[in-house]
């Protein structure tokens, strides 16, 4: 299992919340087998995205694809550019 991680500011959680529902159907059709949401406790409108994938080759081609791009811009209100980090599991325990 692969992981795509995308943190960026938002201009408005709320209309970042409908571009990325909104995107679901083309995150599956580019592999993504889960996506997860996480706001910072003190703001916000600083959005961490955290996307599942059977490879890091699918999370690395989903995070260079166009169509991604344009959707954060659109989501983001072109606040800022996103930090995109693949991760592989390495490891997991109980606790």
């Amino acid at each position: 299992m692969a992981m795509l991680i995308i943190h960026h500011k938002v201009g408005d959680y709320e209309t970042f919340k409908q571009v990325f529902l909104d995107d679901q159907e083309r995150r599956r059709r580019s592999g993504c087998k889960g996506a997860r949401v996480h706001q910072n406790a003190h703001d916000p409108n600083d959005v961490w995205v955290v996307l599942e994938f059977e490879t890091a080759e699918q999370a690395q081609a989903h995070a260079e694809g166009l169509e991604l791009h344009e959707a954060i811009k659109w989501a983001t209100s072109n606040v800022s550019m996103p930090d995109f980090v693949v991760l592989e599991n390495a490891m997991e325990t109980d606790a």
